[in-house]
This record gives structure tokens, C-alpha cells and sequence, in this order.
């Protein structure tokens, strides 16, 4: 029989050495080959070891066999057949120097396709404890599906090299019984694999009702998606070589004796058995790459997803402890901001000298005035202060003496302009109301006979209290009249 062209093993040995380079590639950055060692792995053991190494052996015993094949197949190269057809050199019409070679050949592909059958019956096995677990819990190594898996592996691994040995003296057969015992073998548990698939669904929404970690339900889904298209793909690996297997011992040899027949099922095949291969080293290795990059999804719980954080605090209260230093970020610490956002409402930011007007504790401790408008005639700085004992807001707007002329003088009834300084030794002056003036209101809004305030400001003993002369000039206030001001100008504590 016709082994196939040198054209198609050549595509098998191309294949082959590019998923070893996938393969090595992958490993690198899943975990830079620790999954190779021994006791890698949260829960090391020979089982696991197994799985891991029989599936890695399946590679390179391919790319031996595939290479190796084809080198000596275009040493033989082509026979013409006396009908004029073309065909690749049958094993019996071989040179012994390149014939001696096939049987170690086919001892090598029989026990690669023995590893894959084992890894296959190994997913299989494990993928029906979980969809037959329940809410019960049983043991992976006394359960009825690892005692199927082990039973089935060692027939794959004693099997098929057997079927090598079996045959040997026939080598022109061999291969084909090869094609046939794999080939069978591999469609029976790929479609025992498609109960899986139709059950897995259901498993998925079970394991959702059961709230598991949304990382598990993403990574189960995935696998689903995965096994899908990986059951098509061993179809497309399996059929083939089992056409070919049949074909080359029943007779009467339709598909072996095409060249193109033959080839285009084995290229097919090929083109399978890698890509089903690749699916598998990604679910057998998944990489993360959320976990890769560092990032570690919040965990929600009640507290956190219900709504999100509110910046705004509680009732408002807006008086400042000047003890308490704990309102404001650290300067020296700029993320301090970002985690403790300060706001007008959320208590970080407490606008100064302020109560509800309802709060007795407040007013009696703080009595607040509506702030007034000072004018300094010798300095032309503007500035408003919150009166509360000498706290000042200064608001440093340059002001022009000349656009803002003195309005408030001596001379207005029930008014007197007084001079005072602050805590903060800001000298300000201003117009107050004096005892019987009249009720003209003041430019702040006040009536001009109200009575001010006793804590209206802190005044200096030694040097004040201070008003403007009729010349504009500021004052110290005494009992009688300073000599640069005119007697019946002057304003006094009882006079308007």
C-alpha cells in the first residue's frame, strides 16, 4: 500500500515544530516552567505528574516520528506504476539502510498515540466526576470514573504498541493498523466526550445557583467553549486516519490508491491533531492574564455593592473646633486626599464660626453677627471679618482711597466711627451705633438705633477707642475735644 506523499509528513514535521514552540512559549509565561517540577503546585502528586508528563511526551515522540519520516521519504522518493501513474515508494520496495528504520518508527508514533489517549481518557474521566458529583462529596480515587481512566490508559499504553509488534512482519500493514487501532480508540472517547458537552450547561447554571467565585464560573465557561471546538477538531484528527486504516485493509483501495485522496486526509489529520493539541495545552495551562498584570477583582459583598460611596456626610454643622486638626488631609501626605475626600458637607471642611441659628449651645458659646464691610481710609485694604471672638477672613482686594470715600463720618446722627484691632493685630475701623441714634439703617442693614452687641469687638484700653474728625483724620476718643478739631464737630458718646 502507499504510505503517502513526502509532501504530507513534511506538513506533519512543520506542525509539529511550531506548536513546540507555541508550547515552550506558553510554559514560559505561565510559570516559567515550575509546572514541570515535581512538586509543583498547590496539590502535588503522581497523579497530577502524570497527566502532565504524558501529555508534554505526546509532543516530542510526534516531532521524532514525523521528521524522521520524512526524510525518508523523499530519499525514496516516487514509483512510476505501469498504467503511467505516479506514486510514492511502497516499505516493501524500500533501500534496507532507510527500511530498517520504519519499525522503531512505529514503535515511536503507536506509543505517542498511546499518551494522547491517555491524556484524552484522563479529561474525560475527570469531566464526568464533576457532572456526577451532586452535593455529596467523593473521593476522585475510589470513584468508578478514576478506575475507568486507569484501566483504559493502560490498555492504550500496552495496546498499541503491541499492535507494532503484533504486525511487524508485515510492515507494509503496519502503519495501517496503526491509523485503525488509534484512530478507533480516539473516536470512541471523543464521542463519549459529547455526553459532556450536553450536560455541561446544566452543570454550569448548577454551579451558579451555588454561588461560586465568578473567577470559576469565567474559567467553567470557558472550558466549555474550548471543549466544543476541540471535540471538532479530534473528529477532524480521528476520521480520517480511520478511513485510511480501513481503506488499506479491506481493499479495493479507492482512497489509498489516489495520491490525492490519501494526502488530503493525511494533511487533514495533521492539521487536527495540532489544533486539538493547542486547545488542550490551554486548558491544561490557563493563563490569567488579570492575575498576570496584577489585578485582583474586589470581592462584593453587601456592604460595598449595594450603592456607592456617598461623599456627602450627615446633618450639617458647621462650626470649627480649633483643637481638632484631624478635619484636614495631611500636607504630607497627597493620597490622604483621595482617601478621605473633604467637602463642605462631609464634616472634612467646616466652614468657620458658624451654627444653626436653633443651636442654644452654639450661640451662647459663639455669638455671631453678619459680617461688616471696613474701610480704612490710610491703608485703602478692603476686608471682610466674621466677629466672633476676633476671628478674621481676610480678603486681601486692593481698594483705591480715592473711588472709596469715607460715606460713614461723625456727622451723621446716631453714628460714631470707632477704631479696633484683631487677634491678628489688623487694625480696622468701622461705624457703630450709639444709644439714642436714629433708626436709619445702616449700610449693613441693621437699624442705626439698634444696640450693639456687648462683644461686638475687642478693643485696646490704652489706645482707642479711636473716630474721624471733620477733616477726615483719625481720632483717639477722650472726654474733651482734641485742639485740632472744631468743639461743635465733635462727636461724643451721647451726641448724634
Amino acid at each position: 500500500m502507499s504510505s503517502g506523499s513526502p509532501t504530507a509528513y513534511l506538513l506533519w514535521s512543520v506542525l509539529s515544530c511550531i506548536f513546540l514552540v507555541l508550547l515552550i512559549l506558553h510554559l514560559w509565561l505561565y510559570d516559567k516552567f515550575a509546572c514541570l517540577k515535581w512538586d509543583s503546585g498547590r496539590q502535588p502528586g503522581a497523579f497530577k505528574r502524570v497527566m502532565t508528563y504524558s501529555y508534554l511526551g505526546t509532543l516530542p515522540t510526534l516531532i521524532i516520528f514525523s521528521v524522521v519520516m520524512t526524510v525518508l521519504k523523499y530519499r525514496e522518493g516516487w514509483v512510476v506504476l505501469p498504467g503511467g501513474h505516479i506514486l510514492p515508494r511502497p516499505f516493501d520496495s524500500w533501500n534496507p539502510d532507510n527500511r530498517k528504520w520504519l519499525l522503531p518508527l512505529f514503535l515511536v508514533l503507536s506509543f505517542s498515540w498511546s499518551l494522547e489517549l491517555v491524556t484524552h481518557l484522563e479529561e474525560l474521566a475527570f469531566w464526568l466526576f464533576l457532572l456526577h458529583q451532586g452535593p455529596g462529596k467523593r473521593d476522585w480515587f475510589h470513584c468508578w470514573e478514576f478506575r475507568a481512566w486507569y484501566l483504559g490508559s493502560c490498555a492504550a499504553v500496552l495496546g498499541m504498541p503491541l499492535t507494532v509488534l503484533v504486525t511487524r512482519h508485515q510492515l507494509d500493514t503496519t502503519l495501517a493498523y496503526i491509523f485503525l487501532v488509534g484512530s478507533t480508540a480516539g473516536i470512541t472517547t471523543t464521542v463519549c466526550f459529547l455526553y459532556v458537552i450536553f450536560r455541561f450547561p446544566a452543570f454550569l447554571d448548577y454551579v451558579k445557583a451555588g454561588g461560586a467565585d465568578p473567577d470559576v464560573i469565567v474559567r467553567l465557561a470557558t472550558f466549555y467553549e474550548l471543549n466544543c471546538i476541540r471535540v471538532v477538531f479530534r473528529f477532524i484528527f480521528s476520521v480520517p486516519l480511520l478511513i485510511i486504516g480501513v481503506d488499506a485493509l479491506g481493499g479495493p483501495y479507492p482512497v489509498v490508491g489516489s495520491p490525492f485522496a490519501l494526502d488530503f486526509l493525511l494533511m487533514v489529520a495533521g492539521i487536527g491533531s495540532f489544533i486539538s493539541s493547542g486547545i488542550t495545552l490551554l486548558i491544561f495551562f490557563p493563563r490569567s492574564i488579570t492575575q498576570e498584570s496584577g489585578y485582583r477583582a474586589k470581592v462584593m459583598t453587601p456592604d460595598t455593592s449595594a450603592k456607592p460611596p456617598s461623599i456627602v456626610g450627615g446633618g450639617p454643622e458647621y462650626f470649627h473646633d480649633h483643637n481638632q486638626s484631624h478635619y484636614y488631609p495631611d500636607p504630607s501626605n497627597p493620597i490622604s486626599v483621595l482617601e478621605s475626600p473633604v467637602t463642605p458637607g462631609s464634616g472634612g471642611f467646616r466652614m468657620r464660626s458658624f451654627r444653626f441659628p436653633h443651636d442654644a449651645d452654639g450661640a451662647a458659646e459663639h455669638n455671631i453677627h453678619a459680617p461688616q464691610r471696613r474701610d480704612s481710609a490710610d491703608t485703602g485694604d478692603l476686608s471682610m471679618e466674621y466677629e466672633s471672638e476676633g476671628e478674621v477672613l481676610p480678603m486681601s482686594t486692593k481698594a483705591n482711597p480715592q473711588r472709596h470715600p469715607v460715606q460713614h463720618s461723625q456727622s451723621q446722627p446716631g453714628h460714631k466711627r470707632i477704631d479696633s484691632f484683631t487677634d491678628s493685630g489688623t487694625k480696622s475701623s468701622g461705624t457703630i451705633c450709639v444709644p439714642g441714634g436714629s433708626m436709619d439703617p445702616t449700610p449693613d442693614g441693621r437699624p442705626s438705633g439698634s444696640t450693639p452687641p456687648a462683644t461686638l469687638r475687642r478693643h485696646n484700653s490704652d489706645s482707642g477707642p479711636f473716630f474721624y474728625n471733620r477733616h477726615g483724620r483719625i481720632t483717639r476718643f477722650a472726654n474733651e475735644p482734641s485742639v485740632d478739631d472744631h468743639p461743635s464737630r465733635t462727636s461724643s458718646p451721647g451726641t448724634g
